[in-house]
């Protein structure tokens, strides 16, 4: 893909509006993400590279990330189109996204085992008590990599800023801690106003809710921690010191993958009459919930450990 112009090129007459008229819809809404001055300087042949590139996860995540980046910086765009993130930040990125994916599904899971019938069953049968807490254990593993990973490079990046008394990249970097903050709130209330009866619509709404919320604001945190990390001077060392937790982080995804299909096969011959019942998410058919969990899983760890692998070729070579 071209470049799109840098801050010192001036927009010839024909291009300064922004989008054509006749470009597809869904793009124009994309423009329109991106500031006004933006827009006239650039967004005619931004939407025309929108239109002639195949839509993908990995387009999401750029555009929102030079959105933000575009209102940081309005004077001009600072990258190059795609992004021009170094290939290392940008595995990592995709494992952190691939385990956000991999946490959406995992909540899903817990919402559907916490309860009766499956708690009787995984304390009776080691079969199925065992995958649990590889499950468990997997998680645990996967967060604590995420945090010995991130944290470190997000410190960089504030003393950065700060020295440089650039405050906006610090309010990129304070999104994650508010998202987290409001989401464990509405979690407590969520606890606090208790468990109305399993029949009544409270548990679906409460549900959707809370899941909803934390993907709200897992997208959030990462474009947010996108977009400060695009421009941020700091020692590639940390990049390079994070693809080790990024690789245990995707392995620990794989293995709880593992574990959740393990589960489901050992509660099918261990107890049939459960596992083909219908207490899956929100009341659904039990096999069914516990197959899109798995598939959503095994498509996250998919990605996670391609990207883990690609960022430690990145560093051997």
């Amino acid at each position: 893909m071209t470049a799109i112009d840098g801050p010192g090129r001036q927009p010839s007459p024909d291009r300064a509006a922004g989008p054509a008229r006749d470009a597809p819809r869904w793009v124009a809404l994309v423009v329109q993400l991106f500031p006004g001055g933006w827009r006239v300087r650039f967004g005619t042949e931004f939407a025309a590279l929108l239109e002639a590139t195949p839509l993908s996860p990995r387009v999401v995540f750029d555009v929102l990330v030079a959105a933000v980046d575009a209102h940081v910086h309005p004077t001009g765009p600072r990258r190059r189109w795609p992004l021009m993130i170094e290939r290392l930040r940008l595995f990592q990125l995709t494992v952190f996204v691939s385990w956000v994916v991999f946490v959406v599904a995992g909540l899903a899971f817990q919402r559907m085992t916490e309860g009766a019938p499956f708690n009787a069953v995984a304390a009776d049968q080691p079969a199925v008590g065992g995958p649990y807490l590889a499950i468990v254990g997997g998680a645990v593993v996967s967060l604590i990599m995420v945090v010995l990973a991130g944290v470190p490079i997000a410190l960089a990046i504030a003393r950065v800023a700060s020295a440089q008394r650039q405050w906006r990249p610090l309010g990129l970097l304070a999104v994650p801690p508010v998202a987290l903050a409001v989401w464990i709130g509405l979690t407590l209330v969520l606890i606090a106003v208790g468990s109305p009866p399993v029949d009544g619509p409270w548990r679906t709404v409460a549900f959707l809710t809370w899941v909803g919320v934390f993907v709200l604001a897992a997208v959030a945190s990462t474009v947010a921690v996108g977009a400060a990390a695009l421009d941020a001077d700091i020692d590639d060392g940390l990049y390079r010191r994070a693809t080790t937790p990024a690789v245990v982080v995707a392995a620990a995804m794989a293995i709880a993958t593992v574990a959740v299909a393990a589960w489901g096969i050992a509660l099918a011959i261990g107890s049939p009459a459960i596992f083909w019942g219908s207490d899956g998410i929100l009341g659904s058919s039990t096999p069914l919930t516990w197959l899109a969990i798995t598939i959503a899983m095994a498509g996250a760890s998919a990605f996670a450990v391609r990207a883990a692998f690609r960022a430690r070729a990145e560093v051997a070579s």
